[in-house]
């Protein structure tokens, strides 16, 4: 493997990472090319990536959700949420989905004492990742109609 590096993502970032998600979920590249960049432009996400000899093999997403009311059908809690964590498939199993995560919880760090983790409850590759970096359990939520499993990583500052 080459030069790893953990970063903030940029525009140039976008048609590479929109490419990996379009070739692995359903969804039109240029759809998700232009929602990343509402991710870019907006303060309360982050969106790193990470490279291997400059060129992206994953990215994660960090995001404010604020639950409008009691109502809702979608039952998050208020707060940060790691969110859209995906590795290239020829670079999994080598430790970037560690990096990422840890890194997202590195910045959030400066801005929250609690972060937010929702999983399909058969998701054990990315339950187990969570895990050893701390997340715990706290609940079931529901979201976009579906049930997950709510975990929560409670921070301490540098």
């Amino acid at each position: 493997m080459g030069e790893i590096l953990i970063r903030r993502a940029t525009t140039s970032d976008l048609t590479e990472c929109a490419l990996l998600i379009s070739n692995h979920e359903s969804g039109v590249f240029e759809d998700w090319r232009s929602r990343f960049e509402q991710d870019l432009a907006n303060p309360l996400r982050l969106f790193l990536v990470a490279t291997i000899d400059d060129s992206v093999a994953g990215y994660g997403h960090t995001t404010f959700y604020t639950r409008t009311s009691e109502g809702d059908v979608d039952t998050s809690p208020t707060g940060y949420f790691l969110s859209g964590l995906l590795i290239s498939p020829g670079h999994r199993r080598q430790g970037l989905g560690t990096l990422l995560t840890s890194a997202r919880i590195d910045e959030l760090r400066q801005v929250t004492k609690t972060i937010y983790y929702r999983a399909e409850p058969d998701n054990r590759a990315t339950i187990d990742l969570h895990a050893r970096l701390g997340f715990t359990k706290v609940g079931t939520m529901q979201s976009d109609g579906r049930d997950f499993t709510l975990y929560r990583l409670g921070l301490t500052a540098v």
